[in-house]
């Protein structure tokens, strides 16, 4: 089972406990389920050769589904800002912007730990620099840099939620770019 399809197992995994289970605290309990499968999926599925390659597919993988997580999160909190902008309040449950616009700068911390997680295993990893590992640095360094500027503007700023959202669509891509990238250089 590839990297990519662990990854999305915990995505859907995430999708359908928020789907199915409505209460308040169901996002934490969506995403530490979500987490808690992608470890052990990765962990049932390769063995531990090493410590550093280990954790560094690890985080990268719940860099991956964070950055997901916050990304259908913002969203979602778009959609219904967008309702109560256009004065459609009759099927939107009541819900506090402030609030969750909390608990996405959450989620992007967490995102942001876990993305910083892998590019410094990544750097401790390596010894020798090749093409492809620069690449894959490139690509994630600047998911990285799209990351930190998306959370220094949500909490300092009060970056407007649709490019946050914008933001946040182009970083995941450049971590994806990066392990397909990875993926592409190493079967040549």
């Amino acid at each position: 089972m590839s990297f990519i399809t662990q990854v999305t197992i915990s995505i859907v995994i995430y999708f359908i406990i928020r789907f199915f289970y409505k209460r308040e605290k169901s996002l934490y309990i969506a995403g530490f389920i979500a987490a808690f499968s992608y470890v052990f999926i990765y962990l049932s599925t390769y063995e531990i050769i090493t410590f550093m390659p280990t954790i560094h597919f690890m985080v990268t993988g719940l860099s991956l589904l964070f950055i997901f997580i916050a990304y259908n999160e913002i969203l979602i909190l778009e959609r219904k800002v967008r309702k109560v902008k256009k004065g459609e309040l009759i099927n939107i449950e009541p819900f506090s912007v402030e609030k969750n616009y909390k608990i996405v700068f959450k989620l992007l911390g967490i995102g942001l730990i876990f993305l910083s997680l892998a590019l410094v295993s990544g750097f401790s990893m390596q010894s020798v620099f090749t093409a492809n590992l620069i690449f894959k640095t490139i690509f994630t360094f600047i998911a990285w840099i799209i990351f930190v500027i998306t959370f220094v503007g949500v909490q300092f700023a009060n970056f407007p939620i649709k490019y946050a959202m914008r933001s946040l669509f182009v970083s995941m891509w450049a971590v994806l770019g990066a392990y397909y990238m990875n993926s592409y250089l190493v079967g040549l």
